[in-house]
């Protein structure tokens, strides 16, 4: 009798897979390396190769991950120790951070929105990374807002949380039956109060920054990047001056 596959096993095929591919990109560049190299230099089998990874952009998207994640922490030690500059600086400083990783890793970058364009156009926006990034923008984004006061909006964060945990519930669920206890509230209120609720103002500040953020990161396609490099001869400091002047106010 043939004993299932142990998940260690699995882990362990990934991993070499993962060691082989960086290997070869790094000495043939991620284009011309074949997915039946990697499998050969990894010593696995086509069938095991495709079970881990169904192509190159699923390849590319992991090793990105693992090199992105080191600067993502690299950015959030920036905000960390920059945190008593102006909102619109430190949205500068993550610009730096983002066009530098994206110049320097543009071959696997390219792939993997190759490939998401085609079958997949939203795995994108739904990776960690990007959900990581476009949170930290979204927060500083958030503190250029004048109606937006982020001790508040912690405070009331907080609150929900101690709800949720208080009654077992999501905070999503305790933030939607708050904006339904607000509404039947608000049916009594006159109408100058229900449209300048600090809440409310709060929750349109958010609403603003979190596509400001949106805009911005969708703004920063690789292809764009590398055109402005190549075609352009444009510098990565005068891409990044650019994007700053735009973004970052």
């Amino acid at each position: 009798m043939i004993k299932p596959r142990k998940r260690s096993d699995a882990a362990e095929n990934c991993r070499l897979i993962l060691q082989a591919a960086k290997k070869l990109f790094a000495e043939q560049g991620v284009q011309t390396v074949s997915m039946h190299q990697i499998a050969k230099t990894a010593g696995v089998g086509q069938g095991t190769l495709y079970r881990c990874y169904a192509h190159k952009g699923d390849l590319c998207a992991a090793i990105a991950e693992q090199v992105g994640m080191d600067t993502v922490k690299q950015l959030e030690a920036f905000l960390l120790n920059h945190k008593d500059l102006p909102a619109s600086e430190r949205i500068g400083g993550v610009l730096q951070y983002i066009i530098q990783f994206i110049d320097e890793k543009f071959q696997l970058l390219l792939p993997i929105h190759t490939v998401h364009d085609c079958e997949d156009e939203s795995a994108y926006f739904r990776s960690p990374m990007y959900r990581l990034v476009w949170d930290k923008l979204t927060g500083l984004y958030a503190e250029l807002e004048p109606g937006y006061d982020a001790g508040a909006a912690a405070q009331q964060d907080n609150a929900r949380a101690t709800a949720a945990q208080e009654n077992n519930a999501n905070p999503a669920t305790v933030r939607e039956e708050d904006a339904g206890t607000a509404t039947a509230l608000d049916s009594h209120a006159s109408p100058a109060a229900t449209l300048e609720g600090p809440q409310k103002k709060r929750d349109a500040a958010w609403e603003r920054a979190t596509a400001k953020a949106h805009i911005l990161l969708s703004s920063l396609h690789p292809a764009g990047i590398i055109h402005m490099r190549e075609s352009m001869g444009l510098t990565r400091e005068q891409i990044t001056q650019y994007y700053c002047e735009l973004f970052a106010r």
